[in-house]
């Protein structure tokens, strides 16, 4: 039995602009899911799961970043910015859509370790896609699972094959930008053992990153460790430390349409001269003991900790941020009853607290002047118990129920209190009590047919509360929470062998949905507000046909209407807009992507992959009619895999943006002084191998 834990993810690569503006699952006896907090079988879990296994995430791909391995999830948008100082934008059924950096309104696991803090800001520094086995995707409101930003759930798990000896690999991958010439390189190296009963591994990698556009380089180096014991009948442990430390990843920042037509690689004036990028470095560790229990059921204990030391020169300030956050996650399960009305009971709590350190200098070309414009220690302590009951109606359906209660702490000190500065500390509380419910039923073997309705709990992260228009210090008070219900209806089948496909169709109710935004007087810097009530529909459909045999063709589309219902706000006293029924910025109407697989016999160990990505245009601003453009953006990937020895070798070659289409990888909704667009590469290539000793 393979338990995996799910995960919430927006998804979908860049988009195409104009100026003027499948998934691949492999059959399994059994398969259980361990993110929906209870070790369900899939077939009996009725929600929206997308399951993408370690060739989709890592097979002569780049791994720059999830947009490689989630392109191919319906329902997931993933907007590479290829600035490596921001992370992607990713959102969920428009959950997480206006993230400015990093992630929000998803929460991400890594190897069941939180990586999404408890004000709802996810990272991913410590990262490493490469090492990834798998990932899981939970569509939908699962606040009832994981609190606060959970409109979706990414889990990823990273390899843990047992070793029965030594076992090494080294994987090396290096490519070039045709327009401008620049080159990278990433090198990553893993060494796996047994330890006694158990397996040790250590992964280390290095990016350096050129980039095509001016001011992208970065350099990018991650260090993992893990150890699994069995440490008595019954018991097990599992730890593990992550190291990110990324000592340059400049920031090229955003372009006008103007600059996008002259020269889609500058970077403007203001991000050059501040020398605009970050610095950081993060250390994550967690252990987790778990304890099988007599008659079914199980006892799971997670500690865990994260320091991280960021360095962030801006158009705006110099940001000198030093954060600790540490945290335990505690569940209970056990099985009741037999047969009929049997019932899987699982409780537990959540426990984080996050310490930030925060000031902000004047930027003297890319160093902190002696000017502190913002000086203050914030706190936030989420506490999150929850229950969660699987019940078996028959043999062929199973309702499941939770909820769980939320309480979120923020606590703001202000060391910057002057005659002409008043104390601005405070403290805000934001709470929910979220619930879910769904029935999924068994018509056929593979087959599954699900409903469900659940609610959702995002919090602004401490980032979005310090930044405030008024240029004030303390946590901005006119900043409330995100809450969302969301009513879900879809089917799965997942034969082996044959055609695999799914569907869903949903819709979300948000109030108070979370809005990001720039204002001319302070560039590149992103405020927040929230809008009145917005309405999110959309349809996902994922399939696999084996179209004969080495020949497999993968597809997924994904539609979107998502609108504000009731939107007003004033910009200054005398405009005012109404945006009731005016869609959203930031996300496509359609998209789609197609992967077509060839893997023939003859070829002894050989396969071409030719992958082609869609999306429609969209707008970029709640008030204006700028919109990107309709693309189509293709990628080839071809490569062997086989032995010599007792080698394992496998070299490849892939080329993205085959015919070279002008696109941009996101946008910075509601930008200032139309800076909208940030582009993606023109079409360049890569070349790599892989090779590895045991087994």
């Amino acid at each position: 039995m393979l338990t995996v834990g799910l995960a919430c993810v927006g998804g979908m690569p860049a988009y195409a602009q104009r100026p003027d503006t499948a998934l691949t699952t492999h059959p399994l006896p059994v398969l259980t899911v361990s993110a929906t907090r209870t070790t369900l079988p899939l077939a009996k879990v009725p929600l929206s799961i997308q399951i993408v296994e370690r060739q989709q995430v890592n097979r002569a791909r780049p791994t720059w970043g999830l947009d490689e391995a989630l392109a191919s999830v319906p329902g997931v948008f993933v907007a590479n910015r290829y600035n490596f100082s921001l992370d992607q934008r990713i959102s969920i059924r428009g959950f997480g859509g206006r993230a400015a950096f990093a992630v929000r309104g998803i929460k991400v696991l890594l190897d069941g370790i939180p990586q999404t803090l408890p004000d709802g800001q996810g990272q991913l520094t410590n990262l490493e896609l490469g090492d990834v086995e798998r990932i899981e995707v939970l569509h939908g409101s699962a606040s009832a699972l994981y609190g606060n930003a959970s409109g979706g759930v990414i889990s990823i798990w990273t390899n843990r094959e047992p070793a029965e000896r030594l076992r090494a690999q080294v994987r090396f991958i290096a490519g070039r930008f045709d327009r401008a010439g620049r080159t990278w390189n990433k090198w990553q190296a893993t060494t796996g053992a047994r330890v006694g009963a158990g397996t040790a591994q250590l992964t280390v990698s290095r990016l350096d990153y050129e980039g095509e556009r001016d001011h992208s380089a970065a350099d990018l180096r991650k260090l993992s460790a893990r150890l699994q014991l069995p440490v008595a009948t019954g018991w097990s442990l599992a730890a593990g430390a992550n190291v990110g430390d990324d000592p340059r990843a400049d920031n090229p920042g955003s372009l006008t349409l103007a600059e996008l037509r002259a020269n889609r690689d500058s970077a403007p004036a203001a991000n050059l001269s501040s020398q605009a990028g970050k610095d950081v470095s993060q250390l994550q560790a967690g252990v987790t003991v778990r304890r099988a229990l007599s008659g079914g059921g199980e006892a799971a204990l997670t500690l865990f900790g994260l320091r991280r030391d960021l360095k962030n020169p801006t158009t705006f300030a110099f940001v000198d941020l030093g954060r600790s956050a540490y945290g335990a996650r505690f569940s209970l399960s056990r099985s009741l009853g037999r047969d009929r009305f049997a019932q899987q009971l699982t409780v537990g709590f959540d426990f984080q607290r996050q310490r930030d350190d925060r000031i902000n200098f004047g930027n003297a070309a890319g160093r902190p002047d002696t000017v502190r414009a913002l000086d203050q220690l914030e706190h936030v302590t989420e506490l999150g118990p929850f229950g969660q009951s699987a019940l078996q109606l028959s043999p062929h359906a199973t309702l499941t129920a939770g909820v769980r209660y939320d309480w979120v702490k923020f606590r703001v000190t202000d060391r910057l209190v002057t005659a002409t500065n008043p104390d601005d500390s405070g403290d805000r509380l934001m709470r929910a009590l979220s619930g879910s419910l769904g029935l999924a039923v068994n018509p056929g073997r593979d087959v599954t047919v699900y409903a469900n309705v659940g609610s959702s709990f995002e919090t602004p992260t401490t980032t979005e509360l310090a930044n405030r228009p008024d240029t004030a210090g303390g946590f901005n008070p006119a900043l409330e929470p995100q809450k969302a219900w969301t009513y879900e209806v879809g089917a799965r089948a997942n034969p082996a062998g044959r055609v695999r496909w799914s569907v869903a169709v949903f819709q979300a109710d948000v109030s108070d949905e979370l809005i990001s935004y720039e204002v001319p007087s302070s560039p590149q810097r992103r405020f927040f507000r929230n809008a009145g009530s917005a309405r999110h529909r959309g349809l996902e459909v994922g399939g696999e046909v084996p179209v004969r045999p080495g020949l497999v063709l993968e597809g997924a589309y994904t539609y979107s209407d998502f609108r504000y219902v009731k939107y007003a706000f004033s910009l200054d006293t005398t405009t005012a807009f109404v945006l009731d029924g005016r869609p959203l910025p930031g996300i496509p109407t359609h998209s789609a992507h197609l992967r077509l697989r060839a893997q023939p016999g003859v070829a002894r160990g050989g396969w071409v992959e030719i992958e082609t990505a869609h999306a429609s245009d969209y707008l970029v601003d709640d008030t204006l009619t700028v919109r990107t453009g309709p693309w189509w953006v293709t990628t080839v990937r071809l490569g062997w895999e086989g032995r010599v020895g007792r080698t394992r070798l496998a070299p490849f070659l892939g080329i993205n943006n085959v015919f070279n289409q002008l696109y941009v990888g996101s946008v910075i909704i509601n930008a200032a002084r139309g800076r909208y667009y940030e582009p993606a590469p023109g079409r360049n290539a890569y070349v790599g191998f892989s090779f590895g000793a045991g087994r």
